[in-house]
């Protein structure tokens, strides 16, 4: 009896580690689709190009490094490696424009694939061969292997109560009643020049003739302990965004919060020619997007510039773009801005949403300008497209707005 048992219980603790191996390979190939799925989506910003941006994205998010990460079966296998019994490849996304369709959660299963601009969510099949102990004594698994199979869909969200990591910009809602784009008109360019008293105002720039002022909103981080400096502060803002923080109200804009000026970009009045430092040290990390080389004296002489400037990429596309599905860049001249009740000085400004533009480079040039005393610069509104690096939800009550990447499935 004892020897019967004995070996009943090493068939089954065989099969418990053949069973525990096949779970784990498939909790490891899900990690892997969660990361190309997210990676795929982050993409997605409604241009004809953002799928094939996606696809690159997705493959770049379980290549292996260092011969670290990104393996599967005890860390031994990297996706898309053959050995001489075991295969897998790494998968392409598919790409659909809703979620139903994308998770096969309506009554025809996965829907209709979409492309281009059309797309807003990613779905990840991957299929891998593990590897067989004992379950490859049967009769049914001699080839001592079976497939294991998952599957990731990440898209973009609904739209967010709070934006973080957005730029530090304020506008003023051309129509309160419009709650979709407040006023603005999608494909419209506009000159934005930071806003003065008196006459006369700046001049529109091209045929960027509708003039929109816009503030910067207070994000000056007096407790920071790596770029201190307001002027360092506010070029990477124009960089990159607003930096992450421990304290959220620094990092983030809220609906329905108020707001208030940034203290030393106060509006100037609008005869005068000079730049406000505060907006051209701003000004000169948006340009930074567009120019890595800080070749205005000013734009050099911020503190740490340089090595802020080293951190995000210029944009890969420089170009003046008349459609925004053309534009064939990863999102960095997509600046997110806060859409207030009013711009003010002085008093509070009520965050009413957050909508998206395309900026565009100076007529005849692939830069912007940021010693131009206004602070001008031309943008294309776009909507809200492009999901946003981070934000929060609640319940501010909008149906209209930015969302972020998450994982549907």
């Amino acid at each position: 009896m004892l020897v019967l048992l004995g070996t009943v219980m090493i068939v089954f603790m065989g099969f418990a580690f053949d069973l525990g191996r096949l779970y784990l390979n498939r909790a490891e190939i899900k990690t892997m689709a969660n990361a190309m799925a997210l990676a795929a989506a982050n993409n997605l910003i409604g241009t004809e190009l953002s799928t094939a941006n996606a696809i690159t994205s997705s493959a770049a998010a379980v290549r292996t490094f260092d011969s670290r990460g990104n393996r599967y079966d005890f860390g031994g296998i990297t996706l898309g490696e053959s050995t001489s019994n075991l295969t897998s490849e790494i998968p392409v996304p598919t790409f659909f424009d809703n979620v139903a369709g994308a998770t096969g959660e309506g009554d025809g299963g996965v829907g209709a694939e979409a492309s281009g601009a059309a797309a807003r969510f990613a779905r990840v099949e991957i299929r891998a061969d593990a590897p067989l102990v004992f379950f490859g004594l049967l009769s049914v698994a001699t080839d001592r292997k079976v497939q294991v199979a998952t599957s990731s869909v990440a898209g973009v969200s609904g739209p967010l109560c709070s934006a973080c990591a957005t730029e530090p910009i304020a506008i003023a809602a051309i129509s309160t009643e419009d709650t979709v784009d407040f006023g603005f008109v999608r494909g419209t360019r506009y000159t934005f020049y930071y806003q003065c008293n008196g006459q006369p105002l700046p001049q529109p720039l091209g045929d960027a003739a509708t003039r929109v002022p816009y503030l910067l909103l207070n994000r000056y981080d007096t407790e920071a302990t790596v770029f201190t400096g307001e002027d360092t502060q506010l070029f990477r803002s124009g960089n990159a965004g607003i930096p992450p923080n421990s304290n959220l109200t620094r990092a983030c804009f809220t609906i329905g919060q108020p707001e208030q000026i940034w203290a030393t970009a106060s509006p100037r009045l609008c005869l005068q020619t000079a730049p406000n430092p505060s907006v051209q040290q701003f000004l000169c990390g948006l340009n930074n997007r567009f120019d890595a080389t800080l070749s205005e004296p000013a734009c050099a002489a911020i503190a740490d510039s340089g090595a802020v400037s080293l951190a995000p990429p210029v944009d890969t596309d420089l170009t003046d773009v008349e459609d925004f599905s053309a534009y064939t860049g990863r999102g960095r001249r997509i600046i997110t801005v806060s859409v207030v009740d009013g711009l003010s000085g002085t008093a509070d400004m009520n965050v009413l949403g957050f909508r998206q533009f395309l900026v565009m480079p100076n007529p005849g040039v692939t830069n912007l300008a940021p010693s131009d005393g206004p602070g001008r610069f031309i943008a294309t509104y776009i909507g809200y497209p492009a999901p946003l690096k981070q934000g929060r939800f609640g319940s501010c009550g909008v149906t209209s707005g930015p969302g972020k990447v998450v994982l549907h499935q």
